[in-house]
């Protein structure tokens, strides 16, 4: 294999599915700049009842998309780059009726878009699923659809693409997570998903809330298990498809060095935690401190994606799926605590406008006491905020902000893991052995071991700020001047608090009114000392 990556991606058309996801946008990007001579790239969009109101087409999705500074450096090398992409309508592909669709034509775009031009002209494909995980709780028949059903039906029109040879799946570790080791198989699945999606179909959502922990089984959550089954039909359609490669991520954060160190968007989960964190919301988790976070920068799967379908495009042995595991545990492995440090340290470095709190967040696998700081330093600093809101003619908020986070809390717990996820690296360490020998391993890096943490939550955190919050990064006089409010506010409060349980309980007590003064008596003649001695040294 001599070919170089940006040479093998030279005149290639190629279809995303999932283009407009956080790694999908992302995977664009990085085609367009390290690929430049890619020819076509096919951009299915799913138009859902909210971007139908906003009457928002394919086109002004994706224009939308342009404006973003994540394409900044693209732009710089090609101000024409949008021509290289074609968003249409994902109902195109299903339908086989050429005269129906043969007068489709993308506005704007003089290249017509239709079945039969998909199918003779697509070479690669990249399937964005369902995977960034947002730690909200979602529906089993939702998630049932999108990485299943809509999965076997894209799967039929890849089927009849005569120049497709490699299709790229990005899958979830998570959906394999119950197995003691993750080996690169695909693991059997006991449930015909065709029948399961039949038994769905005619449920509501309490019955399928009520039948989901039957359902599931093993598996922690309802994340896992469709995921689980779009293998099982990857395995499946095996035999009728192009070569197949998948690939397992664990949780995607934000970028490590492209577009840009810190790039992340609001739709990322992880970015809600660090954003309730850095404003003092988030004080307490419940969860051993030793656990692992299995955290991914985005730039590491999608450097996998590209480096994964150039491998299978070009093996002579494509017949069976290969399988590569996208984790930090096993390689590098990061702990909730230092975590916790991380970002309680440079969140006061980096302070967040409007902050409720000063940052301070704590983890702990003691109920009682995880249940006691959010008693005492979430619910009621929420309803004493709501109340001083009400007082001053403002909508109360912060108890419903404090639902939001103890809900993404509770379903975070299904995703924390004790020790690292055992799994195979021997397809990666492969794949890594290529690169290094056609020297591209710099450019479509995916050697994880290399990340410094410290540096990549201090990045996240100017990532967060800057991209979601759209706050100044230059300058923190503003953040940092209410953080030292904050904290005045906080001792006296303290202080009112201590002055308060002396009056109730102490000053009763004569043994505690001679423990008081004996403490006062000594800490007077210490400064006393103190101020005698200075005075004799400056004379």
């Amino acid at each position: 294999m001599t070919s170089s990556i940006s040479d093998f991606y030279e005149g290639k058309n190629l279809i995303v599915f999932g283009s407009t996801t956080f790694p999908g946008k992302v995977l664009l990007e990085k085609l367009l700049r390290s690929c430049p001579n890619i020819n076509q790239i096919y951009c299915p969009v799913q138009i859902t009842p909210e971007k139908c109101n906003h009457l928002l087409s394919p086109i002004d999705i994706f224009a939308e998309i342009y404006t973003t500074k994540l394409f900044d450096r693209v732009r710089r090398n090609n101000p024409k780059f949008q021509e290289k992409i074609i968003p249409f309508d994902i109902n195109i592909l299903f339908s086989s009726n050429d005269e129906k669709n043969s007068d489709i034509e993308v506005q704007e775009i003089s290249q017509l878009i239709s079945h039969r031009n998909l199918q003779d002209t697509i070479d690669l494909c990249f399937y964005m699923a369902n995977n960034s995980v947002d730690f909200k709780e979602q529906n089993l028949k939702d998630l049932i659809q999108t990485n299943v059903i809509d999965l076997k039906s894209i799967l039929s029109f890849l089927k009849t693409c005569t120049k497709l040879k490699s299709i790229v799946y990005l899958s979830s570790i998570y959906a394999n997570i119950d197995c003691p080791y993750i080996d690169e198989c695909v693991y059997p699945c006991s449930i015909e998903p065709h029948k399961l999606v039949d038994a769905l179909d005619w449920m509501d959502k309490e019955m399928v809330a009520l039948a989901t922990p039957k359902l599931i089984g093993p598996k922690p959550n309802a994340f896992s298990f469709s995921h689980w089954l779009a293998e099982s039909i990857l395995s499946a359609e095996q035999k009728n498809l192009p070569s197949l490669s998948i690939v397992r991520v664990s949780i995607i954060g934000a970028a490590w060095k492209e577009p840009y160190p810190g790039w992340v968007e609001k739709s990322n989960g992880p970015s809600e935690l660090f954003v309730a964190a850095g404003r003092g919301y988030l004080r307490s988790m419940k969860g051993d401190s030793h656990d692992i976070l299995d955290i991914v920068p985005v730039d590491i799967p999608v450097n996998l994606l590209i480096a994964a379908a150039w491998q299978k495009y070009l093996d002579e042995n494509s017949e069976n799926i290969t399988i590569y595991h996208c984790t930090s545990s096993g390689l590098n492995p990061f702990h909730w605590q230092d975590m916790s440090n991380y970002l309680t340290e440079y969140s006061k470095r980096i302070p967040y406008e409007h902050a409720f709190r000063r940052p301070n967040l704590s983890v702990t696998s003691h109920s009682l006491i995880h249940d006691s700081y959010v008693f005492f330093s979430h619910l009621i600093p929420a309803h004493l905020a709501d109340i001083g809101l009400r007082c001053i003619g403002q909508k109360p908020h912060i108890v419903n902000i404090y639902k939001n986070l103890h809900r993404t809390l509770l379903s975070l717990e299904s995703f924390q893991i004790r020790g690292e996820i055992q799994c195979s690296y021997d397809s990666l360490n492969t794949l890594r052995q290529l690169l290094t020998e056609t020297n591209t391993a710099n450019e479509f890096y995916f050697d994880i071991r290399a990340l410094h943490w410290p540096t990549y939550i201090e990045s996240y955190l100017i990532g967060t700020k800057r991209y979601v919050l759209n706050e100044d990064t230059q300058c923190f006089n503003g953040a940092q001047k209410h953080l030292n409010n904050l904290r005045n506010i906080r001792w006296t409060f303290n202080t009112i608090i201590l002055v308060l349980l002396w009056r109730i309980f102490i000053s009763k007590r004569p043994t505690a009114r001679n423990l008081w003064y004996f403490i006062i008596n000594f800490f007077v003649a210490k400064f006393v000392r103190f101020f005698k001695i200075l005075s004799a040294g400056n004379t």
